[in-house]
């Protein structure tokens, strides 16, 4: 497996070392169809992984999963093109997130599994519509518009908001009227690490919310994929996603599903550790 460039890296702070840690993050870079450079880290050892993050984030949201993960899996974690260590292009849509996540299965060689979370979860289904999976493909939450359109007519204000600059104002309007959030829990949500992680990549969500909501409300073209496929839902999460999952189970040939009590959609993040039990049963059958 290659790379343009390298760097061995401390897992918790990110900066060079001389001492690995154990597990070790290494970084490296690969080019997706159209020239865009895609920035990704790969920890562990074992089958090959490949992690697709959500919107509003980066791949270090998955580094607590990944400490975890990488017991026994390599994982390959890139940013999608548009943030963090990852170029971007004048044209977009989800084709483009396809070819990037088929760039990254070459990088982890034959027989990868495929992880995807939220937005990056609807990638993933993607790719497998599109393409070969020898490995397990594993959906943490996608966002299917099983109650109507993801976005509708509030993408129409999430963009002016953007256009204006303000990208805290933008953020507190998609949690409460696209994630479905209740707007009580904004302040809460305000004080957490996230809040200040995700304003800065608002931008990116506008043609992320405009490809959720093209992809209509039919669902049963899912019945194609082929590939072993196993959901995650967090029983604290939001109604729509945790339908969206629920919903897929039947629909998809032979997909399982677990459910993880009381967490969200960033049980990756609240609960790394056993995201990570949950992961593997999945892949393992068990």
């Amino acid at each position: 497996m290659t790379s343009d460039a390298t760097v061995i890296a401390d897992a918790r702070t990110g900066s060079a070392t001389a001492d690995a840690v154990t597990p070790p993050v290494e970084y490296g870079t690969t080019l997706s169809a159209d020239g865009t450079t895609l920035g990704y880290y790969r920890r562990g050892s074992g089958p090959a992984l490949v992690i697709t993050h959500g919107s509003i984030a980066t791949g270090d949201q998955w580094l607590p999963a990944t400490e975890h993960l990488a017991e026994h899996f390599t994982c390959f974690v890139h940013d999608r093109r548009g943030r963090g260590r990852s170029g971007d292009h004048a044209t977009y849509d989800l084709s483009t997130e396809v070819d990037d996540i088929a760039a990254m299965m070459a990088v982890a060689g034959p027989g990868a599994h495929l992880l995807g979370h939220s937005y990056g979860a609807l990638c993933t289904l993607a790719y497998a519509e599109r393409l070969p999976l020898d490995g397990t493909l594993i959906l943490f939450e996608p966002p299917l518009a099983v109650h109507g359109p993801v976005a509708g007519a509030g993408l129409a204000r999430y963009r002016e908001l953007v256009d204006a600059g303000d990208l805290d104002g933008a953020l507190e309007h998609a949690l409460v009227n696209f994630v479905r959030l209740p707007a009580e829990a904004i302040p809460y949500v305000r004080q957490t690490p996230l809040w200040d992680q995700c304003v800065p990549l608002t931008p990116t969500w506008v043609r992320e919310l405009e490809q959720i909501d093209a992809r209509g409300a039919d669902l049963d073209h899912y019945a194609s994929i082929t590939a072993p496929t196993h959901l995650i839902a967090g029983t604290g999460t939001t109604a729509f996603l945790y339908e969206s999952a629920h919903r897929l189970v039947g629909i998809v040939p032979g997909a399982g599903i677990t459910d993880l009590p009381d967490l969200d959609h960033f049980a990756h993040v609240a609960a790394p550790e056993l995201f990570a039990t949950t992961v593997r049963q999945a892949v393992s059958g068990r």
